[in-house]
């Protein structure tokens, strides 16, 4: 026995270790129900169930005396819902989080005083007697209805000197100041504003020296300037921008690459998502020279992930220039609503402004129509898109030889496997690539396993759920499946084990995406009810799989929403 421990001493009474026990035992279950709506859809949902912590508050009063902060260190009302509101009460003085985003739950009053994180909404009756009394709070999360902040709500707010993450949603600050909400919080390292109207102004606001991170949703028209903020943020890593822009809302990208480049020398992080218009049933994303000014404001760029409608050679330009730098490329192709520009000619394309909606004027006007759709199904410039996807796609994966993450994938279209083979055109770089996923890519069919491209030749197997591969669990036989058809037409075809890429025997065209109709011992990790079974083509296997063999470090690897893990050899 060691030294420093004193002799005779039972390990398990030590408070520390007890406790480091309990925090490993779980006090949730998951319970899985249909959906009454669609029979075949089995949902899980967890519920809080403690039985083993319980168990182990009733050895000893030692043990009652470490577990109990442990069981009620965490409140979710969705959780313990079913739990009484008595026992609640009673063990409040535990939590150390408390999560109620719509107060459905447990009004209170909750006798809690040392609360680290805090996510509610402003129905819950306790949200503002929980910042008055939690001052040591570090994580906030308040969700409004679009109302303005009462005087209790706001000097609530400015109360709070220890938070280092803040998360303001659906609120009106007409008539405050964020100023002083930001500035109350010197230690303040994650920012995050969605839907926070009546920002008017900056004033009075301080350089927030311990702010990395920026997350913006939805601007609306009225808060402009929170684009403003990263002059403020010198220590800025990371800025996020999530549905910020809906259509024909002005913006200046090229105002905001130059604030970054200037105020934000240590920016390394971009990540965009798209907003959707339910209108017009499509996304609005930004051009191709703004993306691509997002990525020169930043002096060393590592992760760039973005929604975008098609990847532009200025974009490709952009993070081509970031080599040296560039570790993460995550991009999403997304049918999108073209924005309408004074300065460039309309939503045009990169090529002169020629519109889907309408065929060009000659003027670079954009055609015919303001508004087009690019990217959608019966687009005319779907296919030269798609290849110029795919084409830049492979400059990039040839150029950026630091890149560890590199993913790609088509929203709605679904990529021709004519052209995906452009990915293969020059020798790929990034030899470090760690993460690599490809989807949406047409394969055809072929009605006999090819043992020259199978994927275990190449040391990959089919990831199951249980995190090990199907390979092993395989057999040369064959099952017969109802599949159906990209018009919905019920097809019979077989799927054949013995590839480890899921063969199948079925004389359809490339169009045919085949789904699961039943459950099927040994093909459940691969499939669940309702997902898709792309069939792999063999010609576009035998350039894919020697390219990944030469990717000695990767360690993930998807394709078509199907992953492969590194195959046991034994």
């Amino acid at each position: 026995m060691p030294d420093f421990i004193t002799p005779g001493l039972n390990p398990l009474e030590i408070p520390e270790i007890v406790a480091m026990v309990g925090l490993h035992i779980p006090i949730c279950k998951k319970v899985f129900y249909t959906d009454p709506f669609n029979p075949s859809v089995i949902t899980t949902t967890s519920v809080f169930a403690p039985r083993d912590l319980l168990a182990c508050t009733a050895v000893s009063r030692a043990w009652r005396w470490i577990l109990l902060p442990v069981l009620w260190r965490s409140y979710d009302g969705s959780l313990m819902r079913y739990v009484p509101h008595h026992v609640l009460q009673e063990n409040s003085i535990y939590f150390r989080s408390f999560r109620d985003q719509f107060g459905h739950y447990h009004s209170g009053p909750f006798l809690t005083g040392n609360l680290r994180n805090l996510i509610i909404s402003y129905q819950h009756d306790s949200a503002v007697p929980f910042m008055l009394t939690n001052p040591v709070l570090k994580h906030l999360t308040w969700t409004g209805c679009g109302h303005p902040f009462q005087d209790r709500e706001f000097t609530a707010l400015i109360g709070l000197g220890n938070l280092r993450d803040l998360c303001l949603s659906n609120w009106d600050l007409s008539g405050r100041q964020l100023a002083l909400i930001l500035c109350a919080s010197p230690r303040l390292a994650r920012l995050s504003l969605s839907s926070v109207r009546g920002v008017q102004d900056l004033d009075g606001m301080l350089l927030l020296f311990a702010l990395e991170e920026i997350s913006l949703g939805y601007v609306p028209s009225d808060s402009q300037c929170l684009l403003e903020l990263v002059r403020y943020c010198p220590s800025l890593r990371r800025i996020s921008f999530l549905g910020t822009w809906i259509q024909e809302q002005p913006r200046d990208m090229l105002l905001l690459s130059a604030q970054i480049r200037v105020y934000c020398p240590e920016m390394n992080s971009i990540r965009l998502t798209a907003s959707y218009c339910f209108g017009m049933g499509a996304f609005v994303t930004l051009e191709d020279f703004e993306y691509a000014a997002l990525v020169q404001g930043a002096q060393s760029l590592d992760i760039f992930a973005a929604e975008i409608a098609s990847l532009g050679m200025m974009l490709t330009d952009a993070l081509i220039s970031q080599f040296d730098a560039l570790v993460a490329v995550d991009l999403c192709i997304r049918r999108r609503i073209q924005h309408q520009y004074p300065h460039d000619g309309g939503g045009g394309d990169e090529t002169g402004g020629s519109g889907v909606g309408g065929e060009s004027d000659g003027s670079g006007s954009g055609g015919s129509g303001d508004i087009g759709l690019v990217g959608g199904e019966g687009s005319n410039g779907s296919n030269s898109t798609l290849l110029m996807d795919i084409i830049n796609s492979g400059r990039i994966l040839s150029t950026c030889s630091r890149l560890r993450v590199f993913r790609l994938s088509s929203a709605e279209n679904v990529i021709d496997m004519d052209v995906a083979m452009k990915l293969f055109s020059t020798p790929w770089a990034c030899l470090g690539l760690e993460v690599l996923s490809l989807g949406q890519i047409s394969l055809p069919t072929f009605k006999q396993p090819s043992q020259e491209v199978c994927a275990v030749g190449y040391g990959w197997q089919i990831q199951s759920f249980d995190g090990t591969g199907m390979a092993g669990t395989m057999t040369a036989s064959s099952t017969t499946l109802t599949t159906a058809s990209a018009a919905a037409a019920a097809t019979t075809a077989t799927i054949t084990y013995g590839d480890t890429f899921a063969m199948v025997d079925a004389s359809s065209t490339s169009a045919m995406i085949p789904t699961l109709s039943t459950a099927i011992p040994g093909m459940t990790p691969l499939l669940g009810l309702n997902d898709e079974l792309w069939p792999f083509g063999s010609e576009f296997r035998r350039k894919l799989l020697p390219q990944i063999s030469l990717l000695t470090v990767l360690r993930e690897f998807w394709l078509n929403k199907v992953q492969y893990v590194r195959a046991t050899i034994v």
